[in-house]
């Protein structure tokens, strides 16, 4: 299957969850999640809001806030993508795509001295930490600009895994995904 193909499959699939379904996996999701380590241990952690049937990240985000990690989400501007500070999802504003951002007053620093813990939205992953994403390489493109350490995450319906999905040179493959049945570790 070709990557616009396996795009299709997904959405397909994702418009047929309920409501219960989505907030019973996210949640399943979510708890493994706030259990590693990488989690526990970090100050911050840059997450991303769902829209379109993605797992559900708000009661992440605001489990993180409550326990006083720095928050950061996404926001498209002109010089790609790039992360902001929240202190309450209050502080987000639907985009013209439909996706819930932060505003620009509070930059995100990246850890120069730590691993940046980042949760990456995608519609499909296989098991060699693959990620397709939405097709505007928007995460891709951030992490060739940033040469940080990132603990990159993803989580995902086990649908959405694949044994193998296209990929090439310049797409940036996940660490750590997290589904509702299982969890798949990646080593480098």
């Amino acid at each position: 299957m070709t990557k616009k193909e396996i795009r299709q499959e997904i959405k397909s699939k994702k418009e047929k969850l309920t409501t219960d379904k989505i907030a019973e996996k996210s949640k399943i999701m979510t708890r493994h999640f706030t259990g590693l380590t990488e989690y526990k241990n970090c100050s911050q952690i840059i997450l991303y809001a769902a829209f379109n049937q993605e797992v559900d990240t708000l009661p992440l985000i605001n489990q993180a806030l409550e326990e006083g990690k720095k928050v950061a989400l996404p926001k498209v501007t002109e010089g790609g993508l790039e992360f902001f500070y929240i202190r309450s999802f209050q502080e987000t504003a639907i985009s013209n795509m439909g996706i819930p951002e932060p505003d620009t007053s509070n930059p995100v620093e990246l850890l120069a001295d730590g691993l940046n813990v980042i949760l990456v939205p995608g519609l499909a992953f296989d098991l060699e930490g693959n990620r397709i994403g939405y097709g505007r390489s928007y995460y891709d493109a951030y992490f060739a600009a940033h040469r940080a350490e990132f603990m990159k995450i993803a989580f995902a319906y086990d649908f959405q895994v694949y044994d193998r999905i296209p990929s090439e040179k310049h797409d940036v493959k996940i660490d750590l995904l997290i589904t509702d049945t299982f969890s798949k570790k990646f080593i480098p």
